[in-house]
């Protein structure tokens, strides 16, 4: 009889995760060929992620759970009484969205995406202060493993609560590299039209939540100096609670016409964007990964990223890094990068070198480690 892993995904609500979602559906659908011999997934989710995302559940069994009203708190309810029974015959389950519910029938295992409600608790409302800070430190200790997307995140549950080195395991972000642009010109066309959109930009692609700093990007442009006053910025990305700060300040320094935010875009349009921009600009103040950073790197768009979190570990030498908060040092940075082209260049090449270090399959293949370390240690 095959052994199954059930994969948790109720929590998974497309559109409204942010980049946990394409984290754990790119690595979920790579996972598929490195899986043990005799293991398959079952993932348990909603009706939209299986309308939203057909090549997983066409990889892997799907089971939908039912549709209930009540937000977080029916969540908790369904994971511990219908999925719990449902998930029974699993040899393990793996909770992706960072919670163990109270009730479980077999072994869990549970991806922590970072622990900012602990270091950084002044950015949720008292409810959710409350229910993570309890949900995690439960979630960490009832987990027989806990999957992490980068080691500062690690090292961060470690120091926090103590979660033991031998329960933390590094799985970051993959990366599927997309193939160079056309040569019969449709490439530079794309490139172009967004030139005459926006002119010389720098790209933000980010929710405006306070601890994505919005604000520094728009005073950058206020800081770049004479020769500068045509770069303008692109933001995209939900509004957020700072959508409003952000207007106001573009106001305040008179540079409005040279701030475009764009919301949500289409994957193909934002990698045109990130293809088009002189730089992306990454300033936040918390990341427990960090992925347009390595979007933007595998694309060929030099990262300018803060010292915050796990950015500068995901942009290793490749990137240039700013103190956080210090918008000066940033627009420094920003610059030299529009007015040395030999280094923008060589960023360029450095990032798409060290995109390739975090290439999909090398993600899948340590989720596939870790669910072989779940199923042996049941069979043990």
């Amino acid at each position: 009889m095959p052994t199954t892993i059930g994969v948790n995904l109720t929590w998974l609500v497309p559109g409204v995760v942010g980049g946990s979602e394409e984290y754990t559906v790119r690595l979920l659908e790579a996972v598929a060929p490195f899986l043990p011999e005799g293991v398959g997934l079952r993932l348990y989710g909603r009706d939209d992620l299986a309308r939203a995302h057909p090549a997983l559940v066409g990889l892997h069994r799907f089971v939908r759970v039912p549709a209930l009203p009540g937000g977080r708190v029916s969540r908790v309810a369904l994971e511990s009484s219908w999925l719990a029974g449902l998930t029974r015959g699993d040899a393990a389950v793996h909770h992706a969205g960072g919670t163990v519910p109270p009730l479980r029938l077999a072994p869990a295992a549970v991806t922590v995406h970072d622990p900012q409600p602990l270091d950084m608790p002044e950015n949720f409302d008292r409810l959710k202060r409350w229910w993570l800070g309890r949900s995690l430190p439960h979630a960490v200790g009832a987990a027989r493993l806990v999957l992490c997307p980068s080691r500062f995140t690690a090292d961060r549950l470690r120091d926090l609560l103590g979660v033991p080195d031998e329960k933390l395991r590094v799985v970051p972000h993959g990366h599927r590299s997309p193939p160079a642009e056309p040569d019969d010109g449709e490439g530079s066309g794309r490139r172009s039209r967004a030139a005459v959109a926006y002119g010389r930009y720098v790209l933000y692609p980010a929710i405006a939540y306070p601890h994505k700093r919005h604000v520094d990007v728009v005073r950058l442009l206020d800081r770049l100096g004479p020769g500068h006053e045509d770069v303008a910025v692109v933001f995209t990305g939900r509004p957020g609670p700072e959508s409003g700060a952000v207007a106001a300040e573009a106001e305040r320094l008179g540079v409005a016409d040279r701030v475009h935010v764009l919301g949500r875009v289409p994957a193909a349009e934002l990698e045109v964007l990130y293809r088009s921009a002189s730089a992306l600009v990454f300033p936040s103040a918390y990341e427990g990964f960090g992925n347009p950073a390595l979007e933007a790197m595998g694309l060929g768009c030099p990262a300018i990223v803060s010292d915050a979190g796990a950015l500068p570990e995901v942009v290793g030498e490749a990137g240039l890094v700013f103190p956080v908060g210090d918008v000066d040092a940033m627009a420094g940075k920003v610059a030299r990068v529009l007015d040395t082209p030999d280094l923008a260049d060589e960023l360029r090449r450095r990032g798409r070198a060290r995109a390739a270090d975090f290439d999909v399959d090398i993600a899948a293949k340590r989720l596939a480690d870790v669910y072989r370390e779940l199923v042996d240690a049941g069979r043990g």
